[in-house]
């Protein structure tokens, strides 16, 4: 409708100039004309008294220019000789017409000889001059004549161009907004495709075949429409669609859990989110490499899939489908939008589980996995989606804590645990850097004689507000928030540091060290345990590492490689908790350590169990046969020490000789007790 209304205007204005433009020109042709035909006269009447301006005759020529004035086309007229003097004029009456004959033109006629005229008020004056038969100047006829045919030509020729642009608007206007309207509705069919694809809806076509310019546009508008369509499909994919399982993502089932939760709260049903874990899966994937990998996950979703989908039928297949979607690596969470009862979410679990465990075929291996199922009900356990998965996530690691391959239901007392363990961790990296941890040192003595042949590192925490804690409360958290690294450097290096100014005083034991797998798997550990010794100024012998057989047997030939550069300097190891983990004999052979620490689990239960005293008989005739010392920790009686001494343990270390203490305390109870061996031996 603009373009519409621009065009007619365009079209009127233009019609006005052109009227205007024609009507000047007309004008201009009548004002040529009228002044033509005024100069006609005027020559006429002078070539009409040439005779009687030579005669003389007044009353001939007064009757002359009588009958001349007689014209309506005429106003005035005069007749004057050469010299100017005026002989007749057409107003007797009125002798300010005698001026005349000095007149400007009337002096330019008399001395260019020619005829002169201008249009001055809307009258045209004339000058014509007069000649006698012999070609003599004789005088001068000075005529005004008035425009007013003039002014009434050009009021008819107004008229008629204003009605021929009437009738031209009137049959062009309606041409022009037809040509308009044909013309531009491509760009309104344009217009408005980009109008509905601005709502998100991507679907509509231009159908333009103007063979021009328009045409070329609309098919580009298609062909940008296609892509941004199909451009938004794959960026929903990719937001909402996990890639490897073509499961839902993290995103869009969160999304589905707070419509559900919504939903049931507003209709006061119940449903569930189950957090699934599979278990043994980073071992598969290391192994057969993350292809493979990628191949095993697809099966579990599928498996998952039909379990869901099975569970969805037995219930007859009303109401919403439960929906499986993967949250990454081997994290998968399940949402059943009704439930009945606890019950029937532990059998649907444990049909996952069952679905789960049978073998999978992966490139001719057959794989074995399971999977750790936690559940929390909504709206009880929550009704927001992080709190759910939170809390399934929660109900699932104590189910992967309790062995696997088991389903746990969320309890609000775990929920509690994770706040209490998550403040735990932030209160051990705040001890960290408030310096408020310590060493305490717990003696080792020979199994002969009693006296101390060495000592025992083991941090413990001043807590500002619970006191002192020993490393069972909190060594866990430190492995899991990835302080138990900076936590072992700091014991390592306090504890090189005590043993050094006790020998530098001349109390020379050496100081036995607990090392964690973190700290021992992390690049370049031998090499900080040099530096260690050289800053501190201790004596490589006086070090010994104890690693738990777990972390001996995890990578044995890593060990190797790691420790035996460390032995070579003098550094001791030992095999702390021996007994406890898979020891393979072929590898113990090989291993290069010191000590077998036998742990205290056997040793406190030996004298009622015989089959806790045949592991400690086996440990220290292995330990015998391969020429490596023992100590048997947690030695609390007399009964303990006289069966440990008498199978020939090296030494012992337990709260029969003394608990873990202080350095100062432990160094009064070193001296005292090698002072007794000094005092034996010279008696």
């Amino acid at each position: 409708m603009k373009f519409t209304v621009m065009t007619a205007f365009l079209m009127i204005a233009t019609a006005a100039l052109l009227m205007v433009i024609e009507n000047n020109s007309d004008r201009r042709e009548h004002e040529a004309v009228l002044i033509e035909r005024a100069g006609m006269r005027a020559q006429l009447l002078a070539l009409n008294v040439s005779e009687d301006i030579i005669a003389n005759d007044i009353d001939r020529l007064q009757a002359r220019i009588s009958r001349f004035t007689e014209r309506a086309d005429i106003n005035e007229a005069l007749i004057a000789d050469a010299r100017r003097r005026m002989l007749v004029h057409s107003n007797t009456v009125d002798p300010v017409h005698s001026s005349l004959a000095t007149e400007p033109l009337v002096v330019m006629a008399l001395g260019s000889g020619e005829t002169r005229f201008e249009i001055r008020d809307g009258t045209v004056h004339v000058a014509a001059p007069i000649y006698s038969s012999a070609g003599r100047l004789t005088g001068v006829v000075y005529t005004e004549s008035p425009m007013d045919e003039l002014l009434a030509a050009g009021r008819e020729a107004l008229k008629r161009h204003m009605l021929t642009a009437v009738m031209a608007m009137l049959i062009l206007l309606p041409l022009a907004a037809a040509l308009v309207y044909f013309s531009l509705r491509p760009i309104g069919q344009l217009t408005n495709a980009a109008r509905t694809a601005s709502s998100k809806s991507l679907d509509v076509r231009l159908s333009v075949k103007t063979g021009d310019e328009l045409e070329v546009l609309a098919n580009a508008f298609n062909r940008m429409l296609s892509r941004i369509d199909s451009n938004l499909k794959r960026i929903h994919r990719l937001a909402y669609v996990d890639m490897i399982t073509e499961l839902p993502n993290r995103e869009r089932f969160r999304k589905e859990v707070e419509r559900v939760t919504r939903k049931a709260v507003e209709e006061n049903t119940t449903g569930a989110v189950m957090f699934l874990d599979l278990d043994r899966f980073k071992r598969v994937n290391d192994s057969l490499g993350i292809g493979e990998g990628d191949r095993l996950l697809e099966m579990v979703a599928r498996r998952l899939r039909e379990s869901a989908r099975g569970f969805d039928l037995a219930k007859g297949g009303q109401g919403e489908p439960s929906m499986v979607a993967r949250l990454g690596g081997d994290e998968f969470t399940l949402l059943v939008p009704r439930v009945e009862s606890s019950s029937e979410m532990a059998r649907f679990a444990q049909q996952i589980i069952n679905a789960v465990s049978r073998p999978f075929d992966v490139s001719g291996h057959q794989v074995f996995l399971g999977i750790s199922v936690g559940v929390a009900v909504f709206p009880q356990d929550g009704a927001e989606p992080e709190s759910l998965l939170r809390h399934a996530d929660l109900a699932m690691a104590h189910a992967k804590g309790s062995g696997g391959n088991a389903v746990h239901f969320f309890e609000q007392s775990m929920n509690e645990s994770a706040f209490e363990r998550l403040v735990l961790e932030n209160e051990l990296r705040d001890a960290v850097k408030n310096d408020q941890l310590t060493l305490f040192y717990q003696p080792k003595v020979r199994m002969n004689d009693g006296v101390i042949a060495g000592s025992e590192a083991l941090v413990r925490w001043n807590h500002p507000t619970s006191g002192l804690l020993a490393p069972g409360h909190f060594i866990d958290a430190a492995e899991e928030s990835g302080l138990i690294g900076e936590i072992g450097d700091w014991v390592l290096r306090v504890a090189c540091q005590q043993a050094a100014a006790w020998a530098s005083e001349g109390l020379v034991l050496p100081v036995a060290v607990n090392v964690s797998a973190m700290q021992f798997e992390r690049p370049g550990f031998a090499d900080n345990v040099l530096e260690t010794l050289e800053q501190t100024g201790l004596p490589p012998e006086l070090l010994e590492i104890e690693l738990t057989e777990s972390i001996a047997m995890r990578d044995p030939q890593r060990v190797i490689d790691q420790v035996q550069p460390l032995r070579n300097r003098g550094v001791k190891f030992a095999i702390d908790d021996f007994g406890t983990g898979h020891s393979s004999l072929s590898y113990l052979t090989r291993m290069p350590f010191d000590v077998f620490k036998i742990d205290q689990s056997f040793v406190r239960s030996m004298s009622q169990d015989p089959h806790s005293r045949a592991v400690v008989e086996t440990i220290l005739a292995l330990a015998k046969a391969l020429k490596l010392k023992t100590v048997a920790e947690g030695v609390e009686t007399t009964e303990q020490l006289a069966a440990l001494r008498e199978e020939g343990a090296t030494l012992a270390q337990g709260y029969l000789f003394s608990k873990p203490v202080p350095a100062d305390e432990f160094e009064s109870y070193a001296r005292a007790s090698l002072e007794d061996d000094i005092a034996v031996a010279s008696a």
